[in-house]
Parts: C-alpha cells; structure tokens; sequence
C-alpha cells in the first residue's frame, strides 16, 4: 500500500514516523520489517526542464514515425525495448505518456505529470533525472535531435559517460573516438598505459582537432564541457587497462 506519514525525529541512524492507523494495521498484520521510503524533492517540476521533456518527446516521435534519417536497425531495437511497436498515436504527447509509463515502470514509481497543479506533478529531481534517461535513450539508439544534448542535460557527469560508453561526441553527436584531456604522449602505446583514473572527452574527429587548434581550456570554454574520469568499470567495458 502507499500512503504518507510525518516524521517526527531523526538522528543517530534512526528516523522516528507518525503513521496513519491503516499503515500500522498493515505492518502488524504481515509482521512487516522492511518498508521502501520516496521523500518528495519539495520543488516542483521548472518550466526549463519541462521545456525540454516536450523537446526531447518531440524529437523521440519524430524518430518512431521516421520523420528524420535515422538508422532503421536501431529505430526497429527502440521501438522493441520501448514497447511502441503498436503504438497508433505517434504524436509528441503519446510517446511522451508512453516513456513516462516506461520510465516509472523502470524506477518502480508512481505515474507523474507535468502540470504544475496536479497532485502527482513531478518534482525537480524527478524531472532531472527522467531528462537524462531520454537523452541516454537518445544517444544509445542515435536519435537525432534539433538541440544538442550537452544543452539539454541535467547531469553533465551522467551525459559525458554515456557517450564516452557509446562513442558519441559529447559536442556534436557524430561518432567519436575518446579524446584524452590527460595527454598519453608522443611515442607512448595506450595498450601498456594504465587509463583508470585518466580525465577525458567523447570527441569525433572535428572536434578533436578544433581542441588541437585552439587549445584545451578555450576550447571547454567555448563548448561548456568538461571532462569525465575514467574508472574501472568504465576501462573494462572500452577495452582498456585499468
């Protein structure tokens, strides 16, 4: 069951509730001993952040109905992981319903909605963290988009691992190759270089050699990106030492 409760204290681990009846006839009935909390943000959903759930559902539809040139092979594996294969209404705002429905299924939360009156309206960390989902969807299944993603994403972190995991330009989107922002050196070969801990950027030819031309800072500057570190994990899954 969902319902609401105060909390009255907390501290030294503990966090004291005030429950409604219904919830403590639940918990001594079942002899429940675990419970799973959702603390609400407290902000409500920003109208930035909604401006860019309807772009990036925008740009998804247009994807589905092949409206822009996309890869078949992937649109095809999208609409199969996104169960949209039957889907009859391809507008912005079914396939927006239709990712909202996918994404809280995923997270195992209740339905939101974007309206700033409604009593499920999302908050600013549920909003922030459903923008990045679409924008991962995006970049795994190379869905074009009118915007860049780097302008769209919430968590720069976040963007910058799915794309160096995918090899997509963090700038453009074009494939890329991982740029090191930590320079390897003249001479030296990356197979005997441990690269865990190592700083660097998804960056596709172009944008690599503009970072050559210009220079590293001005170039982070110009693009408002950073760099991402590479952990072991990460190492494992390009193919390199750790």
């Amino acid at each position: 069951m969902d319902t609401e409760a105060k909390i009255l204290s907390f501290g030294g681990g503990k966090l004291v509730l005030e429950a409604d009846k219904r919830l403590l006839h639940e918990v001594v009935e079942h002899q429940v001993k675990t419970v799973r909390l959702v603390v609400p943000d407290g902000r409500s959903i920003s109208p930035r952040q909604r401006n860019k759930i309807f772009a990036l559902s925008g740009d998804i539809a247009d994807f589905v109905a092949g409206i822009r040139h996309s890869d078949k092979r992937r649109q095809h594996e999208f609409l199969c992981a996104l169960q949209m294969n039957y889907l009859l209404d391809i507008s912005t705002d079914s396939v927006r319903r239709k990712l909202t429905y996918h994404y809280c299924q995923l997270c195992g939360i209740d339905l939101f909605s974007l309206s700033d009156g409604a009593h499920n309206a999302a908050d600013m960390s549920t909003a922030r963290d459903f923008i990045d989902w679409m924008i991962e969807l995006c970049i795994e299944y190379g869905i074009p988009c009118m915007d860049t993603l780097l302008n769209l994403c919430e968590d720069t972190q976040r963007y910058l691992y799915a794309c160096v995991m995918h090899r997509t330009c963090a700038v453009c989107g074009k494939h890329a190759d991982i740029h090191e922002w930590d320079r390897v050196g003249m001479g030296r070969d990356r197979e005997d270089i441990h690269h865990e801990g190592q700083r660097v950027q998804p960056l596709c030819r172009e944008c690599h050699n503009e970072v050559h031309a210009m220079g590293q800072e001005p170039f982070d500057k110009l693009h408002h990106i950073t760099w991402i570190q590479l952990t072991e994990e990460m190492c494992r899954k390009l193919g390199w030492k750790a």
